[in-house]
């Protein structure tokens, strides 16, 4: 008999997870109704790209994590070529007391893995060297309670260090908020060397020592036709086999006699045998707090940020930079509206033409002010003055994007995986009802993909097939 799943969300959670289900479909494993329901009129979630001139435009992430690798290798059985970032280009800048200073060769977020650059760094004062050359003596951590990401690296580098150095790289990619962010969610790689080898500068400098030379490869990859191509290309592998409801938002999600019935905005009523919810945190708990308020309870308690990015393209021969590093992230002590810029096209060289600029900013900072609700204006004229700050970049560029991303990114604060713990177990009493994205135990288009292809496993387990 022919069983019923219905996937809410149409990002990359829902798509990884349609696509592992349809698989299953065409070996033959199970006859099943596969059905994705997605609120806008267009698949793929974050993940947009604008092809405009010859310049790949992302709208939200540009990257993958190549030590996170589900999302490459889909994109490989996708037959889609990846790249990684400009070999040449390996450096970073860091705004300090407005002028543009180089990340120390050698930086690991917050270890220094060589000696001379960070002895020479502006980035900190002679004390704050002192202070990070003092992480060996540092007393460790005694219990395993969560801490934040400012409570970690301050513990054990010193307060330069994290407000200087770490918390700018680290708190670029979560959001901005690294005093309340956990650190156990977000680098619990850092966490487990503490707790194994103590130091964590010692253990740099032993496993810098032990890297074989040899060792290439960027950490951050991306699709070279843009990231919605991969999107894309999902969607096309899955569309004989998966019912696709673009424009249709679930109203409402019931639960009874071990079924759950779907109410879509159409009017209709989907009667599921699984339901994988790949949909933030807030919309999955307003689906589920009629049958499991806990959970809903929970799951509301997951703050999110928003999110305003802006790309500006130039041409070439208006910008007086050099552009020699992959961009520039700033401190939140220093007076910009602007928390980071990345200079695409050198970051990715194929993002755009030999004559042309691509840049993209990214507006705020933590769960400050919106700028998802400012102007056009308004946000355009912050970006280029902290453009004009930073770069000495007047040139009116050619072209410019707003891309406004309210309640987009999932904040990890202190005791997030405690709390996913429950959640799991409060789950496990809810057969059939399966939650993945980025809201629980990844951020990132890797997480995305991983997580959606797990809630596929689980359904399938649940519905009798043997793995």
């Amino acid at each position: 008999m022919s069983q019923t799943i219905v996937i809410v969300g149409g990002g990359a959670t829902g798509l990884a997870a349609a696509y592992h289900l349809q698989k299953q479909v065409k070996a033959g494993t199970i006859d099943a109704r596969i059905m994705l329901v997605e609120r806008d009129a267009v698949l793929g979630g974050k993940a947009k790209t604008e092809v405009v001139d010859g310049m790949v435009i992302e709208h939200g992430p540009d990257s993958y994590l190549s030590y996170k690798p589900w999302f490459g290798q889909l994109a490989k059985e996708l037959g889609l070529p990846t790249v990684g970032t400009n070999p040449k280009c390996k450096s970073t800048y860091i705004l300090h007391k407005g002028k543009m200073r180089s990340l120390p060769v050698g930086m690991n977020i917050m270890i220094p893995t060589e000696v001379w650059p960070f002895l020479k760094t502006p980035l900190l004062s002679p004390l704050g060297k002192l202070r990070a050359g003092l992480e060996p003596f540092m007393p460790l951590k005694k219990d395993d309670e969560d801490e934040s990401i400012g409570s970690f690296v301050g513990r054990r580098f010193g307060r330069e260090v994290l407000e200087n150095v770490a918390g700018p790289l680290m708190g670029g990619i979560h959001g901005g908020d690294w005093e309340n962010v956990s650190i156990r969610c977000t680098f619990p790689s850092f966490v487990k060397m503490e707790k194994e080898g103590g130091s964590l500068l010692l253990q740099g400098w032993k496993n810098k020592a032990n890297k074989p030379k040899s060792t290439t490869g960027s950490a951050f990859q991306t699709v070279q036709t843009g990231l919605q191509s991969a999107l894309d290309a999902l969607v096309k592998a899955c569309e004989n086999r998966v019912e696709f409801r673009t424009s249709t938002s679930v109203t409402a999600l019931r639960a009874q006699d071990g079924r759950y019935f779907v109410a879509l905005s159409s009017g209709e009523t989907v009667a599921a045998d699984a339901v994988i919810l790949g949909v933030p945190a807030y919309v999955a708990a307003d689906l589920m707090k009629d049958f499991r308020g806990d959970v809903a309870a929970e799951l509301n308690e997951i703050p999110y940020n928003n999110s305003c990015v802006v790309a500006l393209a130039y041409n070439k021969a208006d910008v007086k930079h050099p552009l020699n590093a992959t961009g520039f992230l700033v401190p939140s002590a220093e007076p910009l509206d602007i928390s980071a810029s990345t200079w695409v096209s050198t970051k990715w060289p194929h993002s755009a033409p030999d004559d042309k600029v691509l840049l993209r900013a990214f507006v705020g900072r933590g769960p400050g002010r919106d700028w998802t609700k400012e102007s056009d204006e308004t946000i355009l004229s912050a970006v280029k003055g902290a453009l004009k700050q930073t770069m000495d970049l007047d040139a009116e560029p050619v072209l410019t994007r707003i891309f406004r991303w309210p309640k987009s990114m999932a904040v990890y604060r202190v005791g997030h995986l405690n709390r996913m713990d429950r959640v799991d177990q409060m789950m496990e009493q809810q057969p059939g009802v399966y939650l993945a994205g980025a809201a629980y135990r990844g951020v990132g288009l890797g997480d995305c993909v991983r997580e959606g292809t797990q809630a596929a496993e689980k359904a399938l387990k649940h519905l009798g097939v043997k793995a």
